[in-house]
């Protein structure tokens, strides 16, 4: 390889989540679509074909496949849920802020008040829209689908501004494409569109105040830059169009990108989550889900079980935590939890534990790591780009399905493990994926470099067609990502450039005896130009 090619290989391999479908799938012969398919599908299969939104981004998602799978607990969260709600109804002459931004630490119920709030106002027909981030679940961890998923909804919600969509796309069809910013996405996709209905003919609708878009788990999209810059010019578009009826709820931990603008605007109020948990709640919540656990199972335990001052000592050790607190109530009531202890002798070693989640995983996983591949079959569900059924992993570790099970199940306290083979692993929240791809917190757990190389490798040969005749889901999720989480495996190699050339030349190496002849077309569409024989 040339001197110099690594570091330009390595820049260009932020690769969109959607093009390895087309670069596999199409090795032997691909072009570009022609633009004016885009009127002409329009016009035969309407509007959202064109957009193609997100299908499992909004409010309205399978919770159970497409986390986070978060609901209120009854009689919880009455304050915070007033207070959204009077924001949310107040007129538009009053010059309120238009964004009301929920943040918090992890697990402290933000995705459960945005599923809550869109629930409330979609029964009210004053949703436009709403979106769920959640990392490592394919685009929606992404910004690329985000801004016309947004638009796909807010024409069917608000059927008037449809047509100004369909003329943006019409006026300008690079509005579909990574070629424009996604604050210029947005702004021609979805605010002007809103900007241009004439209110005046909807008044009625606007009696009990403007529409709202839900945004959760904004700090769980990828595109950081895109975001920050997404979040300022949202903030100078309200304040150059202060009448404009739509509102943005938005829930999020504040990372550092996107901190900066939010304390000096006068369109953000901001409200800190976690000073208005209460002790109160955290005990609703706790003894509706371990009320849920016991007519769940064939429990011998006293029906005043556990006491007042037991409770008060799980509430005290949750600290304010809502994720926290579920996983320790299916901790504690954990069938197939290797210990052999009933929920009543469980509950002291719970008791016992440090307060954190580190110390929870550890202990849950602690508890599997004897089983046959273990260790790969936990890596893959925290590498993987989207999640992936029982029978998938299985197929990509080239297992047997019910070995794949027999890890999983002993781990449902923190990850949704399904009944049968086909329907997704998903975990119960990404600070699972985030301790296990740290070394410093999971030890002997670490989703190591060498496994992700194996999940690159395997996709790459999933991926040929001639291997896979028929469309199957593994291979289709082989197409799509076997590029992205190549991408990710080299950015985890940053700083290291031995490593980085060493692990370059290898992936090429294994394309060129996986695609044969045409490995050159994978690879010139791969770095975005051409690669000759000199290079490699």
């Amino acid at each position: 390889m040339a001197e110099g090619t690594l570091e330009q290989a390595v820049s260009r391999m932020d690769v969109a989540v959607g093009d390895g479908a087309e670069i596999f799938a199409n090795a032997v012969g691909w072009r570009v679509e022609q633009i004016n398919i885009i009127v002409q599908t329009m016009a035969t299969q309407g509007l959202a074909a064109v957009l193609k939104p997100i299908s499992d981004a909004s409010h309205m998602r399978n919770r159970v496949c497409s986390p986070p799978n978060s609901q209120c607990f009854p009689g919880t969260r009455r304050q915070v849920m007033k207070k959204i709600r009077t924001w949310m109804d107040s007129s538009l002459l009053r010059n309120h802020p238009h964004i009301f931004w929920v943040y918090g630490y992890v697990g402290c119920g933000k995705s459960a008040i945005a599923q809550a709030i869109c629930e409330y106002y979609a029964g009210k027909g004053r949703l436009a829209a709403s979106f769920f981030f959640f990392r490592g679940a394919g685009p929606r961890s992404r910004a690329a689908r985000f801004a016309t998923t947004l638009a796909s909804q807010v024409a069917a919600a608000i059927p008037a501004t449809a047509p100004f969509i369909e003329a943006a796309i019409k006026a300008n069809p690079a509005l579909l494409t990574s070629d424009t910013s996604l604050s210029s996405q947005i702004e021609h996709l979805v605010y002007r569109p809103i900007d241009a209905v004439k209110w005046d003919r909807l008044a009625a609708a606007l009696r009990h105040g403007p529409f709202l878009i839900a945004l959760d788990g904004l700090d769980e999209c990828e595109d950081h830059d895109e975001i920050s810059a997404f979040i300022e010019f949202t903030i100078r578009f309200f304040d150059e169009r202060p009448r404009i009826p739509i509102r943005f709820l938005v829930t999020s931990r504040v990372e550092s990108h996107i901190h900066q603008c939010l304390h000096t605007s006068k369109q953000v109020k901001l409200l800190d989550l976690v000073n208005h948990t209460s002790d109160a709640d955290i005990l609703a919540a706790m003894e509706a889900a371990i009320t849920r656990e016991k007519q769940s199972r064939v429990l011998a335990c006293d029906e005043g079980w556990p006491s007042p001052s037991d409770k008060g000592k799980l509430v005290k050790h949750i600290g304010g935590s809502y994720i926290f607190m579920t996983t320790i109530v299916k901790a504690l009531f954990d069938p197939g939890a290797k210990d052999g202890l009933t929920p009543m002798k469980r509950l002291p070693r719970i008791l016992a534990m440090e307060a954190n989640f580190d110390s929870l995983y550890l202990d849950i996983l602690k508890q599997a790591q004897h089983l046959s591949s273990f260790h790969a079959i936990i890596s893959t569900v925290a590498l993987v780009q989207q999640p992936l059924s029982i029978s998938q992993i299985a197929e990509m570790l080239e297992l047997e399905a019910s070995d794949v099970a027999n890890v999983l199940v002993k781990l449902h306290a923190i990850m949704q493990v399904p009944g049968d083979d086909r329907t997704l692993v998903t975990l119960w929240h990404t600070s699972l994926r985030d301790f296990l791809c740290s070394e410093s917190r999971s030890g002997s757990f670490f989703a190591a470099p060498e496994h992700h190389r194996r999940l690159v490798y395997q996709c790459i040969s999933l991926a040929v067609p001639s291997t896979q005749p028929e469309n199957t889901p593994t291979a289709d999720y082989a197409r799509r990502y076997a590029l992205v989480l190549y991408g990710d495996l080299m950015k985890r190699l940053e700083g290291d450039s031995n490593a980085s050339a060493t692990e370059l030349s290898g992936f090429i190496v294994h394309v060129q005896e996986a695609f044969s002849k045409d490995s050159q077309r994978v690879l010139d569409t791969f770095f975005r130009q051409p690669l000759g024989p000199d290079r490699i």
